[in-house]
């Protein structure tokens, strides 16, 4: 007998509601556990599968209870008892055990063990029974008169009829015997008949009994055996009747249940092909965190990545998975229990096991009654996917450091991840190439080399890098040659400058020695030019005095024009009164002509007398007038000459006023006259100064002639280090060069510069005068865009 050790005094109770089930082959071999009884057992599903059912035996078992558990079920029969059984551990469980063979076809195919939980009742008696067989001191089953009865009671039905009916006829024949000997015939005839009668009685009973027990046990072989649709009568009206019904339901419901679990069975059949060709990898587990379900795909994960996880666990084993538990996985299994344990939602971890990244993503199993049954977990093994996040991670780092020679290692990868290695690789690929091209154009032009150029075909933005970098090589080109020629231009230039400055100096110096000369005329011309401002301001003096006597003399004139003007006056006016005297001579000799016709001749004396009057009257009056007349007209005369006169003395006063202004106008012009000059001796003498100046100048534009010269052959020996043809790299060779000896510094240092004044200004020259005017097209549009 098997004794598995240790043991523990430690129990563990089943649940009410448990039942743990079991297969065994004919010699006692597990082919089936289901969950409860291997959480129970502490077993894992590989290492009872294929053991002996004795592996969870335990050494207070006596060898009897098993020597008639094998005795039993070997004759078909079922066999029940309380059994003690040991956990892994050590500790111990009891159970309801309840055994019975199973037949398929007529044929003894397996054994099938159901277990229940035991009251404490039958644990005690179990103990009390078990402790007693092991001592020896009782017996599991009966012996002597009690084993009679007891195979007496478990003869079969037929037999126990039979050996009734024996006896029954046999008194019965005794006691016709006895009425044959006393000759009373009549009751010997009705024993005899009722006798008869109640055997058939009997005997038909007998055979319905057990045919109707027949059938229920055949029935119930069949239900044993999967098949349900076995033929009862149901038209009996007794108690065998109600047997057959009572069966017959059984049969139809057992057969309806079967028919549920079959769809059921096959729903989850469904369910589960589904789950074994999804491409996720999903693993169940049991409450104990014990591996019940594995799909196809985390089958081939795991079994895909065996070799490196026993790097870091050597006891595993991809095909041995099932039934193991999920603790083999983690470094700290009480903190991951105790997390699914409370786990009430979806949960994402990730963990690395043999060098894989691996994603697991779990959730509860809950059950209708709101019980925790389990934890469904989906695997993702994300190393590809690390390893290419990685490479791509190195790519661009690479990348960001200036280096695209890294690619993405293509082999082991498929599908999308190969499509994106090859991608990047070709994105890499393009840059590179890209990059290198145009590392060596501008390389070459580091190396003042212009005839590199970028020749590989490319598209979009490479394509126009490209186009733009041979762009800028060709205007390179054609600046270094507009450079060039610029350089010849500005040396010829240079050189006709300083040959300018030169002759500019030897003027200069000519004109600081006219200036000096000048500057002594001016100053005697300043001399003279003061003293005719003092003789013209005496003669502007004498000029003011005469037109001041001229005034007064025009005032004189203007009295005498004035007198004559009244002489005139008062002889009109004696005039007109001649006039009024002739005019009453002439009314009184008209008058005395009339008095002498009309009036009467005596006043003829009279009259003659006035005429007379009246005509020297008038002759007097006329010559009067005469008189007058030729003194108005010769006052008139006069008057008009006095006029004339004093109009002619205005014209001389206004003459000698003019006269007057002109000379005011003189000395202030020769005032003015000499203040300029004195400017002009003064602008002369800063002339002079500038005049040296100008010269230390022209000294230093010759000095920056010769430095802009050297400066020029040294540009062109730069230019001519450019490399944009076969030939240009020698083109400048022959060109005499020199070296600056710094001539134009020391000008500019000697150079001296007069601070401005305020008393000459010099017109500023105009801006478009000085605006350098372009050699060649250096400003062009496309210089100005590049």
């Amino acid at each position: 007998m098997k004794i598995n050790m240790p043991v523990t005094d430690k129990e563990v109770l089943m649940k009410k509601s448990e039942i743990l089930v079991t297969r065994t082959d004919l010699k006692g071999r597990i082919t089936y556990a289901n969950d409860a009884f291997i959480a129970i057992s502490g077993f894992t599903r590989e290492e009872l599968i294929g053991s002996s059912h004795n592996i969870v035996r335990h050494p207070d078992m006596p060898t009897a209870a098993f020597d008639d558990l094998w005795t039993t079920i070997k004759q078909g029969k079922p066999w029940s008892a309380p059994v003690k059984n040991r956990t892994k551990s050590g500790d111990y469980y009891w159970v309801e055990a309840n055994v019975v063979p199973i037949y398929q076809n007529g044929v003894l195919h397996e054994y099938l063990s159901a277990r229940y939980a035991p009251n404490r009742e039958q644990i005690t008696h179990a103990e009390n029974v078990y402790k007693k067989l092991n001592a020896n001191i009782a017996k599991l089953r009966p012996t002597g008169i009690a084993a009679v009865a007891k195979a007496v009671s478990e003869t079969a039905i037929s037999k126990k009829v039979a050996l009734a009916l024996t006896m029954i006829l046999a008194l019965t024949g005794f006691s016709i015997y006895r009425l044959f000997l006393a000759q009373e015939y009549l009751p010997l005839a009705a024993t005899s008949v009722l006798t008869l009668v109640a055997a058939g009685i009997i005997a038909s009973l007998t055979h319905e009994v057990i045919a109707t027990l027949e059938t229920c046990i055949y029935a119930l072989y069949c239900i044993a055996d999967g098949k349900f649709k076995n033929r009862l009568n149901l038209n009996r009206s007794d108690q065998l009747g109600d047997l057959l019904r009572g069966l017959y339901v059984v049969q139809v419901m057992l057969n309806s249940q079967l028919a549920e679990s079959r769809q059921m069975t096959t729903d989850a059949l469904q369910i589960n092909r589904a789950l074994d060709n999804v491409h996720s990898g999903v693993m169940v587990a049991d409450p104990n965190f014990n591996i019940i379900y594995m799909n196809q795909a985390v089958q081939r994960l795991f079994k895909k990545a065996e070799t490196d996880i026993r790097e870091q666990l050597p006891d595993f084993n991809a095909d041995k998975l099932m039934g193991a538990n999920i603790d083999i996985f983690h470094k700290n299994p009480a903190h991951q229990r105790d997390m699914l344990e409370k786990l009430t939602d979806s949960h994402r971890s990730e963990l690395t096991i043999g060098g894989h990244n691996m994603v697991v993503v779990a959730n509860p199993v809950i059950s209708e009654d709101g019980e925790r049954i389990g934890v469904v977990a989906e695997w993702l093994d994300r190393t590809v996917e690390v390893v290419v996040e990685q490479e791509v991670a190195g790519i661009v780092h690479g990348a960001v450091m200036g280096d695209f020679t890294r690619r993405v290692e293509i082999q082991g990868k498929d599908g999308f991840f190969k499509q994106l290695g090859e991608g990047l690789n070709e994105l890499m690929e393009t840059t590179e190439s890209g990059i290198n091209d145009v590392v060596r154009v501008l390389g070459a032009l580091s190396r003042n080399d212009l005839t590199q150029t970028i020749t590989n075909d490319y598209a979009g933005s490479f394509g126009q890098l490209k186009d733009d970098a041979n762009t800028t090589v060709d205007k390179l080109k054609e600046i270094v040659s507009q450079i060039k020629e610029a350089t010849d231009n500005i040396n010829t230039g240079a050189k006709e400058i300083a040959s300018g400055n030169n002759d500019l100096s030897h003027r200069t110096e000519e004109q600081a020695a006219s200036l000096e000369e000048t500057a002594a005329s001016m100053e005697e011309l300043t001399s003279t030019v003061q003293h005719n401002a003092a003789n013209a301001q005496q003669a502007n003096q004498l000029a003011v005095d005469a037109s001041d006597i001229a005034g007064k003399g025009v005032e004189v004139v203007g009295q005498v024009v004035r007198t004559m003007d009244d002489i005139n006056e008062s002889s009109r006016k004696i005039g007109d009164i001649i006039s009024v005297i002739d005019d009453i001579a002439f009314q009184t000799n008209i008058l005395a002509l009339n008095a002498a016709g009309d009036q009467g001749r005596g006043f003829a004396v009279v009259a003659v007398e006035v005429r007379n009057l009246a005509q020297r009257a008038a002759t007097a009056a006329g010559e009067i007038k005469h008189l007058i007349d030729d003194s108005v007209v010769k006052v008139a005369g006069g008057s008009k000459l006095v006029t004339q006169a004093g109009h002619t003395m205005e014209e001389i006063v206004g003459s000698i006023r003019g006269v007057t202004v002109m000379m005011s106008e003189i000395s202030a012009a020769s005032t003015e006259q000499t203040a300029g000059i004195e400017q002009v001796n003064m602008a002369i003498s800063q002339m002079d100064d500038v005049t040296q100046q100008n010269a230390a100048l022209v000294e230093q534009a010759a000095a920056a002639a010769e430095s802009l010269e050297e400066q020029a052959q040294s540009l062109a020996v730069t230019v001519a280090q450019f490399k944009v043809d076969a030939y240009s790299r020698h083109a400048f060779d022959d060109m005499p060069q020199t070296k600056s000896t710094g001539s134009f510094q020391k000008a500019k240092n000697q150079a001296t510069y007069m601070p401005a004044k305020s008393v000459a200004r010099f017109p500023e020259p105009s801006r478009s005068a000085i605006k350098a005017q372009p050699i060649s097209q250096l400003a062009s549009d496309e210089w100005e865009e590049f």
